[in-house]
């Protein structure tokens, strides 16, 4: 009951605000692609001590800038991380995410980025056991024998360097 309360206020409040926008303030509409670069050599891959490289992981994601000011833009956004495996191929990984960034435009070109994300972490398996090295023995892991979700709230911080119709940009999504 709790959880519905809390979401029909959220969807309340929401709309409220959105009710109050004036629509001339919307500019630009985005189109995102680029890689997700998760745990960037912090995993280790194997028992010689290596640890994760650049992996392929496209995805995909929808904006809209909405200009507060002439400085600050606020910008919600929403995406897809393509479905990848997860370590092995026993495991599938999805995300999902919702964020919403506050943009400080430095120059015409260049603008830091502030906000907030809510991840959407989706695993799913066939089940069963993998033993793996752990220390100086071995333990037994189970695998996912269902659809199991994650959610995790972010705060997120970054850079974009703007060039006409393209822009460049790298996001730090701090767990």
């Amino acid at each position: 009951m709790k959880s519905i309360i809390v979401k029909l206020i959220f969807l309340t409040l929401s709309s409220n605000l959105l009710a109050s926008t004036n629509p001339s303030k919307f500019q630009n509409i985005t189109l995102t692609m680029g890689n997700w670069f998760e745990n960037f050599k912090e995993v280790q891959t194997d028992s010689n001590g290596n640890t994760n490289n650049f992996k392929v992981a496209p995805f995909f994601s929808f904006a809209m800038d909405y200009k507060y000011n002439p400085k600050f833009t606020i910008i919600p956004e929403i995406g897809w991380v393509v479905s990848r495996d997860a370590g092995n191929s026993k495991i599938k990984k999805n995300l999902f995410f919702t964020k919403i960034d506050v943009a400080y435009s430095l120059k015409e070109n260049l603008r830091l980025r502030a906000g907030t994300s809510l991840m959407i972490l989706n695993i799913s398996g066939n089940g069963g056991e993998e033993t793996l090295p752990n220390g100086d023995g071995e333990d037994t892991y189970f695998l996912p024998t269902e659809r199991r979700t994650a959610l995790n709230q972010t705060l997120d911080l970054g850079v974009e360097y703007i060039m006409d119709r393209i822009s460049i940009r790298a996001v730090s999504f701090i767990y």
